[in-house]
């Protein structure tokens, strides 16, 4: 009797690839849509949801944890730089900015990942990935050049929010070293469970504290879907899908699926918020994808 378990296909690898890209190219619109009717700080807290699914499911299968003070570190530096810094910092430049502007800054996130893996390891990165990264940044660049010359959501963008999300880039960079190091040690989907069961933990008393204020009876179906899908799809979903597939399909295949977030999420702002695709918005992911290939490759 043969008991060998067969791989999973193709299509399921693809599959959850795709199912974690949409999850987090949602990211950036719906946040931007729900802000006005809910505390930015609190939805930036909303890893305290996630953890009310992370715990049981460490418990029910009882998935093992950090074994020692490395460990522990790794944990205390990923949950705190990808689930609360991230989140909270992400959610309150996006409340002050478009949703297209804050999916082109995010994009640039590979590029100080590359940084921050490269000073890790104390490894020279290429000549070739730091033209990539100029051309990235340089796109970022035409964001704020051609802010006051774009389209009405572009005006009302603003530098601060836009500063934010490029400071909540760099500093959840260092966590994903940190994370990637913890999933070597433990497994990814428990690292992932119990950085977001450590940090939702952290956070909860005070989410409970502004949640008080929030007018939860006003909402309707749609906003609820909106906050459930913020609250479990980026932070657990996607993580969980990303990370299977990346394991059962390969770092250098399915991580070019990370290409398509930038683009699907600009789709997204234009077709459901009513944001305009203007020129200056086309150059400038053209360049940040363009500048972000360049660097994969080089450091391929």
């Amino acid at each position: 009797m043969n008991n060998v378990k067969a791989a999973p296909s193709q299509a399921a690898i693809f599959g959850a690839a795709m199912v974690a890209v949409m999850l987090f190219a949602l990211s950036s619109p719906l946040t931007r849509a729900v802000t006005p009717a809910i505390d930015p700080l609190l939805l930036g807290m909303r890893v305290a949801a996630a953890s009310l699914a992370a715990v049981p499911l460490i418990l029910i299968f009882r998935l093992k944890g950090p074994g020692n003070a490395t460990d522990w570190l790794l944990l205390a530096i990923s949950a705190g730089g990808s689930f609360l810094a991230f989140p909270i910092l992400f959610t309150l430049g996006q409340s002050q900015t478009s949703a297209t502007h804050g999916a082109l800054i995010q994009a640039a996130l590979p590029i100080f990942t590359g940084l921050a893996a490269a000073c890790a390891e104390r490894r020279r990165l290429a000549n070739y990935w730091w033209l990539g990264a100029v051309l990235a940044f340089a796109g970022e660049g035409i964001l704020e050049l051609f802010r006051d010359s774009g389209s009405i959501t572009e005006r009302a963008s603003s530098i601060e929010g836009d500063l934010l999300i490029l400071l909540a880039s760099a500093l959840t960079s260092i966590a994903y070293i940190a994370g990637a190091r913890l999933a070597a040690r433990i497994s990814a989907l428990n690292a992932t469970l119990w950085c977001v069961a450590a940090a939702g933990l952290a956070v909860m008393p005070f989410a409970l504290w502004r949640a008080g204020g929030v007018p939860w009876s006003s909402f309707g179906l749609g906003m609820w879907a909106s906050l459930a899908t913020l609250a479990y799809g980026p932070t657990l979903i996607a993580f969980i899908a990303w990370y299977w597939a990346l394991s059962r399909g390969g770092v250098r295949r399915v991580a070019l699926f990370q290409f398509l977030v930038p683009p699907l999420s600009v789709l997204i702002a234009v077709g459901f918020l009513g944001e305009s695709l203007t020129l200056p918005l086309v150059v400038s992911m053209a360049a940040i994808l363009g500048g972000i290939a360049i660097a994969r490759r080089a450091a391929a």
